[in-house]
């Protein structure tokens, strides 16, 4: 298995090959995305394949200043998940650019990926208005298997006043305005998210910053 990069032309012939409507619908909204707000060039997507075969794609792109690595989008066509794909293209990321003098990554989730990114070691500071469960920590010194520890000895102080602010701003309802559906799902969720989701840590620090104000 390689990875690679795939260039816009390339990630459509692609694409166009996934046989499943919900992967190819969200492949589409990922092309959308990238087409909008961020440059095909300068952060192409990763694939990961054996020559003949694509079989995980993954979105990211790093900040002017170098704070973070965002991944944006990761996704698996049904036929070839459940074999540990999206993982190694993670441990690539991670590999590749830990020694970059990158600050800190971070993510959203949606209810149905809590399970990968639970065993990766990932905790959660609120949950947005699309139902995404937001990620922030301290980019790995040298792989994926630091994430556990960097996790655990994690604390919100490490992150900017005006950061917090910011983040807190796109998490402040904590899943009160998400409709009947989303609302369901999160309330499903709890149970995975038990012990790993700490908006009452997030409120209390916004709280702090403004008493201190």
């Amino acid at each position: 298995m390689n990875v690679i990069e795939l260039n816009r032309e390339e990630y459509l012939e692609s694409v166009k090959k996934i046989e499943d409507f919900k992967t190819l619908n969200f492949s589409k909204s990922a092309l959308e995305w990238w087409d909008n707000y961020y440059s095909w060039e300068k952060f192409p997507p990763l694939c990961l394949s054996d020559k003949k075969k694509h079989f995980c794609y993954l979105f990211y792109n790093i900040s002017k200043d170098n704070e973070y690595l965002t991944i944006h989008n990761i996704f698996t066509p049904n036929k070839y998940r459940a074999k540990g794909y999206a993982y190694q293209l993670l441990e690539y990321l991670f590999s590749h650019f830990s020694n970059q003098n990158i600050k800190r990554f971070k993510l959203n989730c949606v209810s149905s990926s809590l399970d990968f990114y639970n065993k990766l070691g990932l905790e959660y500071w609120g949950i947005n208005e699309l139902s995404q469960y937001y990620c922030d920590f301290k980019m790995p010194l040298l792989d994926i298997k630091e994430i556990p520890l960097i996790v655990k000895n994690s604390h919100l102080d490490e992150i900017s006043d005006e950061r917090i602010l910011k983040i807190f701003d796109s998490l402040k309802d904590n899943g009160t305005t998400l409709d009947e559906k989303m609302s369901e799902k999160f309330e499903e969720s709890k149970d995975k998210l038990k012990g790993k989701y700490h908006f009452d840590l997030l409120l209390e620090r916004v709280e702090k910053i403004k008493t201190d104000k």
